[in-house]
């Protein structure tokens, strides 16, 4: 592969369009068209879906409404993410034929150049769990990837800052116990550079990343433009990443599912009924294989914190346990089955 990569630096766009162009180039790739990179930052806030998640189970509506900001959902699968002007983002839109079929080496092929360009600036980076930077073993960027058509996408941000109360608020939460767990993770576990290198200016995060592609790449990278057909494309995406329905490939997977705060760590829920049907919600926070935090709702037993710090799946077993020996029930879950 000889060919030269185009290099799109769009600068700071609608929340939109950062969005919508690695869409765009991924549906109109094919054979003569080159292997593209952008470099971009939203100018408002937005939220963002994964392919396979319903707003409805990871968002609160009122909460949406309250906030008032938009909500699109991409093609390629991850988390729900919040994204804003603090973010400076770097997509990767290849053709197939060029990159690994595995999905594990093509995000170690692609996230090397953002991960070098960490360590550069002396930040203690690594790659965890396939797809996650970290630096100083906590997440510092929003990754997600997969296949569109005939093109092979990885998409990625560096977290200069991070709105971690509008994040927290928006998540739909079966009780109050859930949301504060789930803001104390988050807080914990996604790191920003405003926390460990506020000296580091955008201009100069996205000069090092650019002046990397080329040698890593092995290949010549040329900064280029969008064509009128990419253009067109663009502006039909802004339509398409309003679309919350359900597909079908979505609704043959759907059930409850924990809330992943980072790798190894997630947020779990169950709905216990009492004996005369009163409904109470434990929520607990999973962390590197161990039950972390246990909140639950008056009514349940106080016994259930003894199963903090316990591993994981043992400890599961031993919370339904005791739920089933105190009478009550599990009606939902978001922890695997025994």
């Amino acid at each position: 592969m000889s060919a030269a990569i185009r290099l799109l630096r769009l600068g700071t766009v609608p929340g939109w369009m950062s969005q919508a162009v690695y869409h765009a180039l991924a549906e109109t790739m094919h054979s003569d068209r080159p292997d593209t990179i952008v470099v971009c930052t939203p100018n408002n806030p937005y939220l963002c879906l994964g392919y396979f998640q319903h707003s409805g189970d990871v968002f609160d509506k009122t909460a949406l409404q309250k906030a008032g900001i938009p909500v699109y959902k991409r093609r390629i699968g991850g988390g729900a993410t919040y994204l804003d002007k603090d973010q400076l983002f770097y997509q990767f839109i290849f053709n197939n034929r060029h990159v690994p079929v595995s999905p594990e080496k093509s995000y170690r092929h692609f996230l090397q150049v953002p991960l070098e360009t960490l360590q550069h600036f002396g930040l203690e980076s690594r790659l965890r769990a396939v797809n996650e930077l970290e630096v100083n073993g906590r997440r510092i960027a929003g990754i997600g990837g997969g296949r569109i058509g005939e093109a092979s996408v990885v998409v990625g941000n560096f977290l200069f800052d991070f709105d971690y109360e509008t994040m927290s608020r928006v998540w739909r939460a079966p009780c109050p116990g859930y949301r504060e767990i789930a803001r104390e993770a988050l807080r914990q576990r996604v790191y920003t550079l405003k926390d460990c290198a506020p000296q580091l200016q955008p201009d100069e995060v996205e000069a090092e990343l650019i002046r990397r592609f080329s040698a890593h790449f092995n290949q010549p990278v040329v900064e280029g433009t969008l064509t009128p057909e990419e253009s067109q494309a663009i502006v039909r995406w802004r339509h398409k990443l309003t679309d919350l329905s359900e597909t079908e490939c979505e609704t043959s997977i759907h059930r409850p599912r924990p809330l992943k705060i980072a790798a190894g760590v997630f947020v779990h829920h169950g709905a216990c009924v009492l004996p005369g049907r009163k409904e109470r919600y434990v929520s607990v926070l999973e962390q590197d294989g161990r039950i972390a935090r246990i909140m639950a709702q008056d009514g349940l037993p106080r016994r259930l914190k003894e199963m903090e710090n316990h591993p994981v799946p043992q400890a599961w077993a031993a919370l339904e346990a005791l739920l089933v020996q105190s009478g009550i029930q599990v009606e939902s879950k978001t922890w695997p089955q025994n």
